[in-house]
C-alpha cells in the first residue's frame, strides 16, 4: 500500500472517529446510561421520539454531559489549530500557543479576579482580557526591542510570561489560603468541570472568528513557512499574515484559557502528529490538528470523568500524558522539519 493510501485511511479514522468518540463520551460518568437512552433523548428534541425516562437523566446527557464533552472537542481543536498557526508562523517545531504570554497573562487576569471575590463569568472575562493584553505587550516590547523581529517576539513573549508568573506568586501570597486560594491553584491545572452552554456561546463565536481568520489566511501562512524572503518575492504581506496568524492563535488560546485553565501540551504536540500525515499544507494541517487537538482533550477529560467522586486536574494529566508522546515523536519532527 502507498504512503498516499495510508494517509487517507489515517485521515478517515481521524474524521470519523471524533463524532463516534463524543456519542461514546455522552454514556460515561457517574451514572452509567445505555447508548439506546441517550440516542433516543437526543432524538426527542428533534421531534422524533417520545420522552419515556425521567427528566433527571436528560439533565444530566444535554445540560452537564453535552455541553462538558461539546467544548472539551472545541477548546483541544482551538489549542491545536493555535499550535500549528505559531509554529508555521516561526518556522519552529518547539513554539506552543503560550509562547507570547497569552497563558500567563490569562492566570494572572483570573487570579486578580478571584482575589477581588468575582463572579465566575467575570473570572473567565478577567482572564480573557489579560491574556490578550499580554500578546499586545509582547508586541510592544518587540517593537521597542527590534521592530518586530522573531527572536525579540518570543523574547518579549518570556519577559511577559515571566512578569506574569511574578505577579501571580504575589497574588497567591495575599490570597486567604482557605477559600481563594484552593480555587486559584484548582483553576491554574485545568479542568471543564463547571462547563455550561453558556460557556459554548461564549467560546464557539470567538473560536468561529478566529478560524475564519486563519481560513481567510490560510494561502499567506502556507507561503510564510517557507520563509520571509519567498513569501515576500510571492506578494506576501509578511506583516500583515503574521499578525493576522497571531491574532487569531491569540483569540483561541485566551478564550480556551477563561473557559477552563491551563491546559499544555495540547498545542505543542498535536500539530507535529497532524503534521507527520498533511506535511506543511497548513489548510490540510489546521483541519486535522483541530480533529486530533479535539479527540485528545476529549479522550483525556473521559478519563477524568471515568473515574467517579475524583476531578483531576485536566493540565496534569496533558502534561502527564503529552511529554512522553512529544520525546517518543522528537526524533521524527527532527526529520519533518528538516
Amino acid at each position: 500500500m502507498r504512503t498516499r493510501d495510508y494517509r487517507k485511511i489515517w485521515r478517515l479514522a481521524v474524521w470519523l472517529g471524533l463524532p463516534l468518540a463524543m456519542i461514546a463520551s455522552l454514556g460515561l460518568g457517574g451514572v452509567d446510561l445505555p447508548f439506546p437512552l441517550i440516542a433516543d433523548v437526543l432524538l426527542s428534541k428533534l421531534g422524533l421520539t417520545d420522552p419515556y425516562w425521567d427528566p433527571n437523566l436528560s439533565d444530566v446527557i444535554l445540560k452537564v454531559r453535552l455541553p462538558r464533552l461539546v467544548l472539551s472537542v472545541l477548546v483541544g481543536g482551538g489549542l491545536a489549530v493555535s499550535g500549528a498557526c505559531f509554529q508555521t508562523m516561526f518556522r519552529n517545531p518547539l513554539v506552543a500557543p503560550e509562547i507570547l504570554g497569552v497563558s500567563a497573562g490569562a492566570a494572572f487576569g483570573a487570579g486578580l479576579a478571584m482575589l477581588a471575590r468575582a463572579e465566575w463569568w467575570q473570572i473567565q472575562l478577567s482572564a480573557f482580557v489579560f491574556g490578550l493584553l499580554a500578546v499586545v505587550v509582547s508586541y510592544i516590547v518587540a517593537n521597542l526591542a527590534a521592530k518586530g523581529e522573531i527572536t525579540a517576539l518570543i523574547l518579549g513573549g518570556l519577559v511577559v510570561s515571566s512578569l506574569g508568573a511574578g505577579a501571580l506568586g504575589v497574588i497567591k501570597a495575599l490570597a486567604d489560603p482557605e477559600n481563594i486560594l484552593p480555587n486559584i491553584v484548582f483553576w491554574l491545572l485545568g479542568s471543564f468541570q463547571n462547563a455550561s452552554s453558556r460557556d459554548l456561546a461564549i467560546y464557539a463565536p470567538i473560536l468561529a472568528l478566529s478560524l475564519g481568520i486563519l481560513y481567510f489566511y490560510r494561502y499567506s501562512l502556507e507561503v510564510l513557512s517557507a520563509g520571509e524572503a519567498e513569501a515576500a518575492t510571492m506578494g506576501v504581506s509578511v506583516r500583515g499574515a503574521r499578525l493576522a496568524g497571531a491574532l487569531a492563535a491569540t483569540l483561541m488560546t485566551a478564550a480556551s484559557v477563561s473557559v477552563c485553565g491551563i491546559v499544555g501540551w495540547v498545542g505543542l504536540i498535536v500539530p507535529h502528529l497532524a503534521r507527520f500525515v498533511e506535511g506543511s499544507n497548513f489548510s490540510r494541517l489546521a483541519a486535522t490538528s483541530f480533529c486530533l487537538g479535539g479527540l485528545f482533550l476529549l479522550a483525556v477529560d473521559d478519563a477524568i470523568r471515568g473515574v467517579p467522586g475524583i476531578d483531576a486536574p485536566l493540565g496534569a494529566l496533558t502534561a502527564l500524558i503529552g511529554a512522553p508522546i512529544f520525546l517518543i515523536a522528537l526524533s521524527k519532527v527532527r526529520q519533518t522539519w528538516a
